[in-house]
């Protein structure tokens, strides 16, 4: 007879950090966004100009910049460690486009392409910045690369194999991603019309087997394949409505115990439509409330799920979004990517069991 598995252990989210359009930090951007704030700025490719979401940063050059807002995300991630507590940290990072504008930053100054010979190598140094010398957990998946990287973290937190995990998600202009969706024909032509606005940001949780600040758990996390496409999921939305199903029974829940959703809803008609369908295939006629962040943050791709985790339980905790809001006990964050990766993330508070 097998002897019975060990329990799970809870997966908190102990602290958030952030850097986007909107702000330097989540607190920052929660107040923004809660304002209404949704401007944008302008990224020109082949003689035409495009909406996108910039960082706010003064540092000049594509690997400073980088750099400037990865290790500000990470020192709000790592304040008042002990540096042998960070240096030892595990590190998981998402990312669609990894260190993509420094290869073109460097072909324009050399005048040729040299490819890196470990296109994760990037990676690397983005832990040196940070000061953590573990070798780095990298994830790829498009738009859901930041959920993958928490997925794997809170599993092996769960597991009792790690007590604690950095995990940082990112993406940085590049022109090869934005010639890519532009080549396709799905970019918006203005802030306000349909289709994607691309932006660069960072965001990042450390998680804990200890509850910490922020005041919510992973309850549960799914990822999922939808083949039916390679730019868009299924138009009836089923294998999205089969992973979310997953999620909430994972953290054993309903749908009608979901408080507050963060739909992907990124502006592309066939993807908003089939993540509608899924919505209603789960909710049914009466879905929770929507907080949507795409508008005001940009698709920020790789690094949307932790950008806009980020920036959503900031505005639950601050005074104007509890006004708006109330006081969810539970949320569901969708996000839907090319190549068909899907992922869908319940969060509950830490301070009970559902």
């Amino acid at each position: 007879m097998n002897p019975a598995a060990p329990p799970r252990r809870a997966v908190h989210v102990a602290r958030l950090g952030h850097c986007s359009a909107r702000g330097h930090d989540a607190p920052s951007a929660a107040e923004a966004l809660l304002a209404g704030a949704d401007d944008t700025a302008t990224r020109e490719l082949l003689d035409a100009r495009h909406p996108w979401f910039e960082l706010p940063l003064a540092e000049n050059g594509w690997t400073a910049r980088a750099r400037a807002a990865v290790t500000a995300v990470g020192a709000q991630l790592t304040a008042g460690m002990d540096p042998a507590r960070v240096a030892a940290l595990p590190l998981f990072i998402g990312s669609s486009s990894l260190q993509a504008g420094a290869i073109e930053a460097a072909a324009r100054a050399g005048g040729c392409v040299e490819m890196p010979p470990d296109a994760a190598a990037f990676a690397a140094d983005v832990a040196a910045w940070l000061g953590i010398g573990s070798v780095p957990w990298t994830f790829s998946t498009s738009c859901t690369s930041g959920l993958a990287a928490l997925d794997a973290a809170a599993t092996l937190i769960a597991a009792g194999l790690i007590d604690e995990a950095l995990v940082l998600g990112f993406e940085f202009a590049n022109d090869t991603t934005l010639a890519g969706f532009a080549g396709l024909g799905i970019l918006a032509a203005t802030p306000e019309a349909d289709g994607l606005v691309l932006g660069e940001a960072v965001g990042g949780v450390l998680l804990s087997a200890t509850p910490g600040a922020a005041g919510w758990r992973v309850a549960a996390c799914r990822l999922g394949v939808d083949g039916y496409s390679p730019t868009a999921p299924a138009p009836d939305g089923g294998v999205i409505a089969k992973v979310i199903a997953a999620a909430l029974a994972d953290a054993g829940l309903h749908s009608a115990d979901i408080a507050l959703l963060k739909p992907h809803r990124g502006q592309l008609a066939s993807t908003d439509a089939a993540e509608a369908a899924a919505l209603q295939r789960v909710f049914g006629a009466a879905p929770p409330p929507a907080v949507a962040l795409k508008r005001q943050l940009g698709h920020t791709l790789g690094a949307s799920g932790l950008v806009e985790l980020g920036a959503l339980l900031a505005m639950l905790d601050a005074p104007a979004g509890r006004a708006r809001h109330g006081s969810p006990r539970h949320l569901l964050l969708n996000l839907i990517g090319f190549g068909g990766s899907i992922a869908a993330l319940v969060l509950s508070r830490s301070g009970g069991q559902p």
